[in-house]
């Protein structure tokens, strides 16, 4: 098991396609199942996929998040530093 982090608009997302699956198998689906479900139609239809590729903005350009040119002498970490950092606990 493993956790996903998901923006607001990406489980809106989420939660309509699994509307779209319950209906289709005429019954609930986890958030897991559908999570399973839509990638393997992407394995299977790739051809769609990689046409959509361009419209799939994963990561702005923009995002300073993702900028390389940061960078951060954080010292000695460990786990509890990562926490206390990254997520607040601690």
């Amino acid at each position: 098991m493993t956790t996903l982090r998901l923006t607001l608009e990406q489980k809106e997302t989420l939660r309509k396609a699994s509307k779209i699956l319950e209906t289709a198998l005429g019954r609930k689906v986890s958030q897991g199942d559908a999570v399973e479900a839509l990638a393997e139609f992407a394995l299977r239809h790739r051809d769609i996929l990689s046409r959509a590729a361009d419209e799939l903005a994963l990561v702005p350009p923009d995002d300073p998040f993702f900028d390389l040119s940061l960078t951060f002498d954080l010292g000695r970490t460990d786990e509890r530093s990562h926490d206390r950092l990254l997520y607040g606990k601690g």
